[in-house]
């Protein structure tokens, strides 16, 4: 148990961790394209209230029972020194500032359980839209497309293209009603 324990500190100590703002933590969880946009808000607020947008976020329960990271994921779903637990995942990987696998591990929690495992979400984030009226301020969520322009005229060759492709409605019904070997 020492060991575990000094092994942790150790990690601790040594791990490189990030604490995010609001709008820097909304575009990041988007960029991992694991989150739905749609709980965008729900996702930022679990975060803000359980670990203060801290990937080095760790706690112990009075019981013992230690949560890890961004997500404070308890110790159930990881295992520490090596892979293990329901997500599959080493306890000290989610205390780094490498968020794809702390998402992908909350992810996994919440297509199980609901935003309702996390009891913080319940008690401070349920029915409070604050937070989603907020990071949809941040610049970088609102930014303009970057696809290029489309020309309302077709060109002459995309043209030429669809009228030889063309099928008279007559050409469609008879292949309609062809027999599938004939066709």
């Amino acid at each position: 148990m020492r060991i575990q324990a000094l092994l942790l500190l150790t990690v601790l100590v040594l791990c490189k961790g990030r604490k995010f703002t609001r709008c820097q933590l909304a575009v990041e969880l988007l960029k991992t394209k694991i989150i739905e946009k749609t709980f965008l808000g729900n996702w930022v607020c679990l975060i803000e209230k359980v670990s203060n947008r801290d990937t080095k976020a760790f706690s112990v329960s009075p019981s013992g029972k230690k949560s890890y990271g961004l997500y404070q994921i308890p110790q159930k779903w990881c295992r520490e020194g090596k892979p293990g637990g329901g997500c599959h995942i080493a306890c000290e990987s989610l205390l780094d500032d490498d968020i794809r696998d702390d998402t992908r591990c909350a992810n996994y929690i919440f297509q199980l359980e609901g935003f309702k495992y996390w009891n913080q979400w319940t008690v401070r984030c349920k029915n409070d839209d604050m937070i989603t009226k907020e990071i949809y301020k941040c610049p970088d969520l609102n930014s303009p497309r970057s696809s290029p322009e489309r020309s309302p005229r077709l060109s002459e060759s995309s043209m030429k293209f669809r009228f030889r492709h063309r099928r008279s409605l007559r050409q469609l019904l008879s292949l309609r009603y062809r027999p599938i070997w004939l066709i």
